[in-house]
């Protein structure tokens, strides 16, 4: 009879033991989804004669979340057309007056959440590639207009970080901050601030249905 008991207590630690990582698994609404969003905000950058200049930017951006990672890809464009004189890498002097129409990014990062209550914060980082779009000079020779067109792209390291308010299980409303440390070889000195709001919505699941996850 002792026997019996000890292992059907046994059998119950057991149970228990199985139990809660099984819980701890469940899959929650926000992973394993494909996010489409929209993004508005502000991009600041400096120049070399006026400082820092801010100026509205919108874009668009896709989050492939997994268990508590996500893959991040987003696109930002302010349209402000801007001039000053620049130091461009291979031509001489620090006069070199230049003008362009705005300034973009493309972002790639890793992102964590942290949590999962339905404001969620996260922090990442990754890889940006950012384009001054038509970055000139009047009656430039072709010398000049190559160099010019050289120093105004560049891809850099990006850190950002945020939080999100999930709502109706599919939707996110958001805001981050993101900070780009620009090359001693680009147009624009110092780093690029970017902060943004918007709204995403998961329209795909990453995965195959798991007959755990929470519809």
């Amino acid at each position: 009879m002792v026997s019996h008991r000890r292992l059907l207590l046994g059998a119950a630690l057991l149970t228990l033991a199985v139990a809660h990582p099984l819980r701890a698994q469940r899959v929650q609404d926000w992973q394993y989804r494909w996010y489409w969003g929209l993004k508005g905000g502000m991009i600041g950058y400096t120049l070399p004669t006026t400082g820092q200049s801010f100026n509205p930017s919108l874009g668009a951006e896709w989050v492939i979340t997994q268990r508590r990672v996500a893959l991040y890809l987003g696109y930002a464009q302010s349209f402000s057309a801007e001039a000053d004189t620049f130091a461009v890498n291979g031509l001489t002097g620090t006069n070199n007056f230049v003008e362009f129409d705005g300034y973009k990014q493309i972002q790639i990062n890793i992102i964590a959440f942290i949590g999962d209550k339905p404001l969620q914060p996260y922090v990442g980082g990754g890889f940006v590639l950012v384009t001054l779009t038509n970055a000139r000079q009047t009656a430039a020779s072709a010398t000049v207009a190559t160099a010019i067109d050289n120093a105004a792209s560049g891809g850099f390291i990006q850190v950002m970080g945020g939080a999100q308010l999930r709502f109706a299980r599919k939707g996110a409303l958001f805001a981050q901050y993101q900070y780009t440390p620009q090359g001693r070889d680009f147009l624009l000195a110092g780093g690029a601030h970017a902060v943004s709001g918007g709204v995403r919505w998961a329209f795909l699941s990453s995965k195959e249905a798991d007959p755990t996850t929470r519809r």
